[in-house]
């Protein structure tokens, strides 16, 4: 069900594969090619998680999610929805990032980036809403934004990555995202 609540489209460009299903925990990884960062190391270690997720994904780890991801010029876009109950999408929500990890480093094949994190509420957008920028020092081609936001009965996460991501952008998205979800899982 969640699979079809997703973006089919994303400024008219169609999904790169087709969605995945299973735990928020598979799904995650698959969307976002983390399973292919094993030689990342994260300093100090407590911002691995923290500074890229936006929000506390272990709460979340096991529920049921569904992921699609598009590539939209040079910028690339993915949206998870993962099902919660409201306790879970207020815990899961409800943590910042860790003053230690608004600057942080990772060690990317011998080579060392530094990173700035920044995160803010954004109103209109389902129940709750929060933008994540983490941005790479001097590199704009590196930029992250992610719009996590919780509805009823699900927890929701758009995010655009390169040279011409941005709040606006990612915040457009998440507007069109949580409407079509929550007409879909209405």
């Amino acid at each position: 069900m969640l699979k079809r609540a997703l973006l089919t489209r994303v400024n008219g460009v169609a999904a790169a594969a087709p969605a995945s299903s299973g735990s928020y925990a598979s799904v995650a990884q698959a969307s976002t090619g983390k399973q292919a960062a094993g030689g990342v190391q994260v300093s100090p270690k407590a911002c691995t998680v923290a500074a890229t997720e936006g929000f506390d994904p272990t709460v979340l780890a096991g529920a049921p999610a569904a992921a699609v991801t598009f590539k939209v010029g040079s910028n690339g876009v993915s949206e998870v929805l993962i099902a919660s109950s409201a306790k879970t999408a207020l815990t899961a929500l409800a943590g910042h990032i860790p003053a230690e990890c608004a600057k942080y480093q990772a060690k990317v094949g011998g080579k060392t980036y530094t990173y700035d994190a920044t995160e803010q509420k954004v109103a209109g957008i389902g129940q709750q809403a929060q933008v994540l920028n983490v941005q790479a020092a001097g590199a704009k081609s590196n930029n992250l934004w992610s719009l996590i936001y919780r509805g009823k009965g699900f927890v929701g996460t758009v995010t655009v990555v390169g040279p011409n991501a941005s709040k606006e952008a990612v915040t457009e998205l998440g507007k069109q995202a949580y409407a079509y979800a929550v007409k879909t899982l209405s």
